[in-house]
């Protein structure tokens, strides 16, 4: 449980350094007159990535083993890139039901950031949140819980997920899109098919946003529409999520046994390292562990609420 415990301290610090870190950039932000986009690129890289390599520093933990860094075959590209189109209506779906009871202001920052070029956006927005968050949570954390099993691991890296964004409008589908992801990764191996997923989850949603706020309009919460076309959407939302996540886990399955042939015919290879990674966490999963090994998770949730509870409008 060692793993998980320091997997755990990490993520403590993580959400500690997202609340605290924006007061500590506030004065070099005006300083050095930062827009809305230089700041969501650099907090992503200080928050995250700065934090990942003194982790792996005091841990010393392989980065290329920690942090999954393994080709995809063509095959597995393929089924990945569809994945990341399947995960847009199931997310959707959770999105207008969350958007029931909070205000999207996932949309407010879209339309303070109207003015920049779709390209820009698509860096800022999309790419950006792709590598770090992924190397932080399918990654770092991931993989600090790989003997739990990857049921076990999937859900509770998806809640820490919904966790660390520190925004209640995003929970719900943050907390699917990190099960989905971390399955991705554990039947790949590579961390490269949850950011090239998570890219065109991001991408998708920048596109819809650049495209309607060039058309002189904005994004409306759920709320705004009628009781007709509100319930209208959120069941055919529903029928699509559903179909979704089916074909989400037939290619999951795929993509293990794809994976599974691959590796044998690795074994006899260099890059067998790879190999044993994998069959640690194949394992039967080990209990979840003591109070005491999740006290940091515990601390984090608390702190995640009374954030939220007086900063969200």
């Amino acid at each position: 449980m060692k793993k998980v415990f320091y997997a755990n301290i990490f993520f403590l610090i993580l959400v500690l350094i997202q609340i605290c870190g924006g007061y500590i950039i506030k004065p070099f932000v005006k300083l050095l007159h930062l827009n809305l986009g230089s700041i969501l690129v650099t907090t992503q890289i200080l928050f995250l990535i700065v934090p990942i390599i003194i982790y792996l520093l005091v841990t010393k933990q392989s980065p290329i083993n920690t942090l999954r860094i393994k080709p995809l075959k063509i095959s597995q590209l393929f089924l990945v890139i569809i994945t990341g189109f399947l995960v847009v209506p199931v997310a959707t779906f959770l999105g207008l039901i969350t958007n029931l009871v909070f205000h999207n202001n996932v949309n407010d920052v879209f339309g303070k950031m109207s003015s920049l070029p779709f390209w820009a956006m698509l860096l800022i927005i999309a790419l950006t949140p792709a590598i770090c968050e992924e190397l932080t949570m399918r990654g770092a954390i991931l993989s600090g819980y790989r003997k739990l099993g990857i049921s076990k691991s999937a859900v509770i890296t998806g809640f820490l997920f919904g966790v660390l964004h520190l925004n209640p409008p995003q929970f719900l589908y943050t907390f699917a899109l990190g099960i989905i992801l971390a399955y991705i990764v554990d039947a790949t191996g590579s961390i490269f098919a949850s950011m090239i997923c998570h890219f065109i989850f991001n991408g998708i949603n920048v596109l819809a946003s650049w495209i309607s706020l060039k058309n002189g309009s904005r994004p409306q919460d759920i709320t705004a529409l009628s009781p007709a076309v509100r319930n209208s959407a959120l069941i055919i939302y529903f029928i699509a999520s559903i179909i979704s996540i089916i074909i989400i886990i037939v290619i999951i399955n795929q993509l293990r046994k794809s994976n599974i042939n691959y590796m044998q015919k690795s074994e006899s290879r260099a890059d067998n390292v790879y190999h044993s990674g994998y069959e640690e966490e194949l394992g039967s999963g080990q209990k979840i562990g003591s109070i005491k090994t999740y006290s940091p998770i515990i601390i984090s949730v608390i702190i995640y609420f009374l954030f939220t509870f007086n900063n969200y409008k």
